[in-house]
C-alpha cells in the first residue's frame, strides 16, 4: 500500500506542480527557524533557512534560481 501511495504522490506532483511549471515547497519547523526544500521537478535545493516560513521560501527560490542559472550555463 505504501508503494502505491508514493506512486500516486509522484504522479500528482508531476501533474499539479511540475507539468504546470510550478515549484513544490516542503517547510520544516525547527522551533525558532524554518527549513525549506524546493523543487521544480528537475532541480532541487534544500537546507534553505529563514526566521519565518516566507523568508525560508524566498531563500529556497533564490537558491533554485541560482542552480537553474548555473545549469543553463553548463549546457
Amino acid at each position: 500500500m505504501h508503494i502505491i501511495n508514493e506512486w500516486l504522490s509522484g504522479l500528482w506532483d508531476w501533474f499539479w506542480y511540475f507539468h504546470q511549471g510550478k515549484i513544490k515547497y516542503k517547510v520544516f519547523d525547527h522551533g525558532d527557524t524554518y527549513k525549506v526544500m524546493a523543487t521544480d521537478g528537475r532541480t532541487a535545493v534544500w537546507n534553505c533557512y529563514g526566521s519565518t516560513p516566507e523568508a525560508a521560501k524566498e531563500m529556497a527560490l533564490f537558491k533554485l534560481k541560482l542552480a537553474l542559472n548555473e545549469e543553463s550555463k553548463e549546457n
